[in-house]
């Protein structure tokens, strides 16, 4: 430990830091991020901090992911599913979406809504648990 402050006060590094870049992903240390599937080059994130998205959850096309949203399985089982997205759905910030769920194409849900069911296509839901809003 005294050569890491050692080294700090004479570079300016923290090489604690830069050891956590290089071994955990750069952007994670970055934007504490854990995105571990691929998404498709129309996905927006307009604040990419705290997003967590689960190696098996299929996105859509189009779909605006806003800051601190998890999306994942609801267990830690190998054989909990995890959530479809479909094509224009809008993710408010803060919410949490579990389980093997789908997620029907141009839904919105709202800021801090917990998840746990299917949303309908074109259906609004807010809440914990999310509930339809749509009047």
């Amino acid at each position: 430990m005294t050569s890491h402050l050692t080294l700090k006060y004479l570079t300016g590094f923290n090489v604690i830091n830069i050891f956590n870049a290089v071994l955990f992903r750069e952007h994670k240390i970055l934007m504490s991020c854990d995105i571990s599937t691929v998404l498709p080059a129309s996905t927006e994130l307009p604040h990419p901090v705290g997003i967590v998205v689960g190696h098996d959850v299929d996105v859509g096309l189009n779909v605006l992911i806003r800051q601190n949203v998890t999306i994942g399985r609801r267990s830690p089982e190998r054989s909990a599913g995890y959530p479809t997205i479909g094509n224009g759905v809008s993710i408010g910030a803060g919410s949490v979406i579990l389980g093997d769920i789908e997620l029907g194409d141009g839904c919105v849900i709202g800021a801090n809504s917990v998840v746990l069911d299917d949303v309908d296509a074109n259906e609004t839901v807010a809440g914990a648990p999310a509930k339809n809003i749509n009047t």
